[in-house]
């Protein structure tokens, strides 16, 4: 897709593993957890802009095999939004759409991320994003919807209200949005949140009130999409790759 670039948020350094390492850098089947994101990606994008931030040259090097990304260094971690925002100025003039993704979600499937973005384009929005239910969905950001159906916002999980917090359909982190509609947005962000951070999630509430509402890719193998963030989901994801490998397969295609 020669006017879709991907972006890729590998810039934290994932404080819940209880390492020093970056986050990204840790190891699935021997080879770090970001690989698989930028494989799945190069599958079906030719233009990938990777956020490095936390051990910044640690990162790089762990993608040396994949010599024509893009990095674009966010010295301070300061929130999605602001993250993507670091990105932009690498994303070359001739892209009309990104898809963002996360370092830390190893097992994206290239097919996920081609029917993400055929459903952003065939809608003609401002962005579109990846959603899963969860019945358990500490942690996550709720994507609130209005009484006819169209998505509100999101709410991170430490600005929720009791009752936002029982939502179940979350926020996966990936999206496929218009780029001229995020240069637009993401010089107006506000870090007024509990985490005093620029979160990329307010632009969802931003398209709403434009009469553009987030159109909704709903995955159902929450495996797939979300993130590898303690050292006991790490375990997990190790096994079930060896268990992939051992079936003949190295990829999650």
């Amino acid at each position: 897709m020669e006017d879709v670039a991907a972006i890729i948020l590998a810039a934290g350094q994932g404080t819940r593993m209880k390492s020093d390492q970056a986050k990204v850098l840790h190891e699935i089947a021997g080879a770090p957890m970001i690989r698989y994101v930028v494989e799945a990606a190069l599958a079906v994008v030719d233009t990938i802009v990777v956020v490095i931030g936390h051990q910044a040259e640690a990162v790089r090097k762990g993608l040396a095999p994949y010599p024509l990304l893009r990095f674009a260094v966010q010295k301070e971690q300061l929130g999605t939004g602001h993250a993507v925002m670091t990105a932009i100025p690498e994303v070359p003039e001739s892209i009309k759409d990104v898809a963002i993704l996360c370092g830390d979600t190893p097992f994206i499937r290239p097919q996920t991320i081609r029917t993400l973005i055929d459903h952003h384009k065939a809608g003609k929005g401002y962005l579109t994003l990846v959603a899963t239910r969860l019945e358990e969905p500490l942690g996550y950001g709720r994507i609130v919807s209005g009484a006819n159906g169209d998505v509100v916002r999101i709410v991170e999980e430490s600005d929720a209200s009791p009752s936002q917090k029982q939502i179940t359909t979350v926020n996966t982190g990936t999206y496929c949005m218009n780029i001229d509609f995020l240069k637009r947005s993401l010089p107006g962000l506000n870090n007024d949140n509990a985490k005093g951070e620029f979160y990329l999630t307010d632009v969802v509430e931003r398209a709403y009130l434009k009469g553009c509402p987030a159109s909704l890719v709903r995955v159902r193998d929450t495996v797939e999409v979300l993130g590898v963030n303690t050292s006991e989901e790490l375990a997990k994801a190790e096994t079930f790759v060896q268990q992939r490998i051992r079936g003949g397969s190295r990829k999650f295609s």
